[in-house]
């Protein structure tokens, strides 16, 4: 028996059981329905029109804000900033969270399950998560705390302990708290580092010769190998990380998207069909029947884990940003979704269906599909991903390591050496990913991440009216979107 056989049989049953628990569903109509999904749908659409469709008229704004090509009027008074990192830096760290292995491997396995129609509902539900994301976040700078040695913490362990003031619920805010915060740790170990090794072990494995390859039922090397330069790199804290991340993450982002645009040009006969494809299936009987697995578990599950809305992981990045407008960062992470979503997820998924190489897979495929998809046009190009892939793993494990270090300290306190305890786990699972099998990985990768959405989301509608004030506030002040014409009129 292998090294990696012996943790597959370990840990894939664990995986299959947590899965099973988290994904409850019921049947109606033959429509099988996750309560979990459910709940992130609803939250999408709640947000969308709460916020009166901010998504689409306030698309504008963040792009002035990202480019700097807008300043703020003086105000009567200047909070002083706090925080660590820039705004590109924390959008940056956001979207190479999770713009990689989850739009690469994650909406893959979406098609491979859902077939082309899957597609439009992966672009509706980034459209929609927008309003979702740009709410977390301003909550969580809003509620964020600065720390005695001068680096600040925010989230929804702190949005839901100093936000919530309705007596009923203030009661329970540092129980839910808690709850998110151990939810936090169990996902950033037991999901994103599980599923992003994974993956990037597989593709390395299928470039060096498959079942030949030296990494065939050894994928803990590659997992040793990884796990170390991660150790060195998150001991650096947000800060390294940002620095990294604003470097990769563009590069990386901009590579991935040129390339995939290139396979759809060399496929441009096929290109018409494709889109008429996935209109079709997106709304006929058949793609409904097998999905409402499709559509709305497939698409809806992809996006949200893609880009995170719903679960409040991006708000603990964004609250290390070095600003005193809490509306203004929330603005431009509504930029992560679109990113995430909209074009890396789309540029995917299209590629898979335009190549036709979805047909040709029997049951979830990852990473492999997207390689082979790549791979109809040039050999080299599965190697061109590989490289991309391991960029892509290394900048999400390492803003996962922040995310769970930020839940660890809320729980257990601010000493290094307690932080330290947490990134020697993480680093230490990192290897038993690289060993599971892909199905029990993205199994529990989707189990243990959707469900921060139920403590998450319990604290963002009760806020709900807070995210309400502060927009129009800021609105109204700057003269930006729809208030500004309510002003005028």
């Amino acid at each position: 028996m292998n090294l990696d056989y012996a943790i597959d049989s370990i840990l894939s049953p664990i995986a299959d059981k947590v899965s099973g628990i988290i994904f409850s569903s019921i049947t109606i109509h033959g429509v099988k329905i996750e309560f979990i999904v459910a709940l992130l749908i609803f939250a999408a659409i709640f947000f969308t029109i709460k916020t009166r469709f901010i998504g689409f008229w306030g698309f504008k704004h963040a792009i002035k804000l990202i480019t700097q090509n807008y300043e703020h009027k003086k105000l009567d008074y200047e909070r002083k900033k706090k925080g660590e990192v820039s705004s590109f830096q924390a959008l940056s760290a956001t979207i190479s969270a999770s713009a990689g292995i989850g739009n690469v491997a994650g909406s893959a396995a979406a098609v491979s399950i859902g077939g082309a129609g899957v597609i439009f509902w992966i672009i509706v539900a980034g459209l929609f998560s927008m309003a979702l994301k740009y709410s977390e976040v301003l909550l969580g700078l809003k509620f964020r705390q600065t720390n005695p040695d001068g680096t600040v913490s925010g989230g929804p362990m702190y949005y839901i302990i100093n936000g919530l003031r309705n007596p009923f619920l203030k009661k329970f805010a540092p129980t839910l708290a808690k709850i998110y915060a151990v939810c936090c740790v169990f996902a950033m170990i037991g999901g994103w580092n599980l599923f992003q090794i994974n993956a990037m072990s597989s593709q390395i494995t299928e470039i060096t010769g498959g079942q030949n390859s030296i990494f065939y039922n050894n994928g803990w090397l590659i997992g040793t190998i990884v796990a170390i330069i991660t150790w060195f790199t998150v001991i650096g804290g947000i800060k390294a990380i940002g620095k990294f991340t604003s470097k990769v993450t563009p590069i990386m982002c901009s590579l991935y998207i040129f390339s995939a645009f290139l396979v759809c040009l060399l496929n441009i006969t096929h290109v018409p069909e494709t889109i008429h494809l996935i209109i079709k299936e997106a709304f006929s009987p058949r793609a409904m029947q097998g999905g409402a697995f499709a559509c709305l578990l497939w698409g809806f599950r992809r996006a949200m884990f893609a880009n995170e809305s719903g679960l409040g992981t991006a708000s603990i990045a964004f609250s290390a940003v070095n600003t005193n407008k809490p509306v203004a960062q929330a603005f431009i992470s509504m930029l992560q979704p679109f990113v995430d979503t909209v074009i890396v997820s789309t540029a995917t998924t299209f590629v898979i269906v335009v190549s036709k190489q979805y047909l040709c897979v029997n049951g979830i495929a990852g990473i492999e599909l997207t390689s082979k998809a790549f791979g109809t046009i040039c050999p080299i190009f599965p190697i061109l991903l590989t490289i991309m892939v391991s960029c892509f793993v290394l900048s999400t494990m390492l803003c996962g390591s922040y995310y769970g270090v930020k839940a660890w300290t809320f729980l257990f306190g601010q000493e290094t050496y307690k932080i330290r305890t947490f990134q020697l786990i993480y680093c230490l699972c990192i290897i038993a990913g690289s060993a599971m099998n892909f199905q029990s990985i993205i199994n529990l990768s989707d189990g243990v991440t959707l469900f921060l959405a139920v403590p998450n989301l319990i604290a963002v509608f009760a806020l709900s009216n807070v995210v309400i004030k502060e927009t129009k506030r800021y609105c109204e002040r700057y003269g930006i979107g729809i208030y500004k014409k309510e002003i005028d009129k």
